[in-house]
């Protein structure tokens, strides 16, 4: 699955893989200390088990899997969020166990499986806290040119977690340095030499009839050897946008994903959208009825021209939020729910995102997706695609009412937040399938809860900053926010 094609999330996988054997074996442990033996234990099966996934759910929705995003958090917090997801995990599989009374769990085994699951778990994440400080992947890179040295200059200054640059590789002999471990004809010396788990080089060293022999031999020799923007995707989750090239694009769409994109996708949006319209009807109702009361003037529904696949156009559905009168001084960049614009209902309304419940009509019509990039104005697309090359590749897949882009970066309302924005929707778009959306939902769901705390905008930012001579557009004031800042 491409969704799980990328080290970072077989880095997840392994994480939740490692809780759920030590939650159901700590358990098996109990119920044998307990009972003296394993009779009738085929009985919880199914509780514990319900319980092991509520709890790598919890600890994926509160960041725990993601601990090298988490910047210099302090572990006790860490193990506080942890205690939280133990103690749902636990109340889920005893409410489970309730529908057959015979399989629920007693007090007193679930005292014991608690007392011998918990501290492994809490060690387990203590180690995975601090891994990426005593155990970083050590990385060489190959770098002479100036372009080449820049990149080297950057990725050592931004030092990112899990990753320890230990010097460059040049390829014609440079005077010696403190970081020059030496040439590239050397490599099979070098590498044991400092330790070297990877190396990295520029796209332009692909076609370099000097270093190309020597990064072949060193990729069937069984050290890592990839392009920056591959260790980027690996640690940032997101593309910067100045290393992405045509070939990039052409080769990122590494199998055909014609069934999912066109069958399973579009058959998860039109079940899921039935459901939720149905479940969030009272939460629908409670906001129209919010916005007759404090603003019955106007009209209940926002509509508005935004841009999706392939460039077709459609009219997105919101309850509105801002009084009538918001753009009697010309349209401008909303400032989200503390706009003063906005009316106290409808601060409401953004807060808990009642307001975008009616797009899950635009995702039953087939104009949008769950999880895509979001759609913009036909006038925001029109200059940045004058300003940010690439941007119109967003449009090749449906748009979406949350996408990785908004989970993993904060609020912005500037063309340097429309960049950033377009590095984690061009990773969105290589790595799309249905573990990641899952994940991504799930992200939605703590960005909802907790009110915004996203691990993207913890995340170091790779890019160089921008010198854009065009600015981005201003936006229309019912819609400068996104779904998820």
């Amino acid at each position: 699955m491409n969704s799980l094609s990328n080290a970072h999330w077989f880095s997840i996988a392994r994480r939740a893989g490692r809780d759920v054997l030590l939650f159901i074996g700590a358990f098996i442990a109990a119920y044998y200390l307990r009972f003296h033996d394993f009779w009738l234990i085929e009985n919880y099966v199914f509780s514990i088990g319900a319980g092991a996934l509520a709890l790598t759910i919890s600890c994926y929705i509160f960041g725990l899997y993601s601990v090298e995003s988490r910047g210099a958090e302090r572990f006790i917090a860490h193990a506080l969020m942890m205690i939280a997801a133990f103690i749902i995990a636990a109340i889920i599989a005893t409410l489970i166990g309730y529908i057959n009374f015979s399989t629920r769990p007693g007090r007193g085994l679930m005292a014991l499986s608690t007392g011998l699951s918990l501290p492994m778990l809490l060690l387990h994440h203590l180690v995975l806290f601090h891994k990426h400080r005593y155990a970083p992947q050590r990385v060489a890179f190959i770098a002479e040119s100036p372009a080449e040295m820049v990149e080297y200059q950057r990725i050592r200054d931004l030092k990112p977690n899990g990753v320890d640059i230990v010097g460059r590789i040049d390829i014609n002999g440079s005077p010696p340095q403190g970081d020059l471990l030496g040439r590239v004809k050397h490599l099979s010396k070098l590498i044991p030499r400092h330790r070297i788990d990877r190396v990295v080089f520029s796209d332009s060293r692909i076609d370099d009839e000097t270093a190309r022999p020597h990064l072949r031999r060193l990729r069937y020799s069984g050290t890592s050897c990839t392009p920056l923007i591959t260790l980027c995707e690996e640690f940032f989750q997101y593309v910067p946008l100045h290393l992405v090239t045509n070939e990039w694009l052409l080769h990122s769409e590494s199998s055909n994903r014609e069934l999912y994109f066109r069958k399973l996708k579009r058959f998860f949006d039109i079940v899921t959208s039935i459901v939720l319209l149905i479940l969030l009807s009272p939460f629908l109702l409670m906001g129209i009825c919010l916005v007759k009361f404090f603003s019955p003037e106007g009209s209940v529904f926002f509509k508005q021209e935004r841009v999706g696949r392939f460039g077709k156009t459609f009219q997105i559905l919101k309850l509105r939020s801002m009084r009538t009168d918001a753009e009697k001084d010309g349209p401008q960049w909303s400032a989200g729910a503390k706009d003063s614009r906005v009316f106290p209902g409808g601060a409401l309304l953004r807060r808990y995102r009642i307001d975008e419940i009616p797009q899950l009509l635009n995702i039953l019509r087939g104009e949008m997706s769950f999880v895509g990039p979001r759609p913009e104005q036909p006038a925001f697309v029109e200059s940045l695609c004058k300003v940010l090359p690439f941007y119109e590749e967003r449009h090749m897949i449906h748009p979406g009412l949350t996408g990785w882009a908004q989970v993993c970066y904060p609020y912005g309302a500037s063309t340097e937040d429309a960049r950033c924005k377009l590095e984690y929707d061009l990773y969105y778009m290589k790595h799309a399938g249905v573990i990641f959306d899952l994940l991504i939902l799930l992200d939605t769901i703590r960005v909802v809860l907790v009110g915004g705390l996203k691990m993207g905008s913890q995340r170091p930012r790779y890019s160089p900053a921008l010198d854009l001579l065009t600015p981005a557009p201003e936006d229309d004031s019912e819609e400068g926010k996104e779904i998820l800042v």
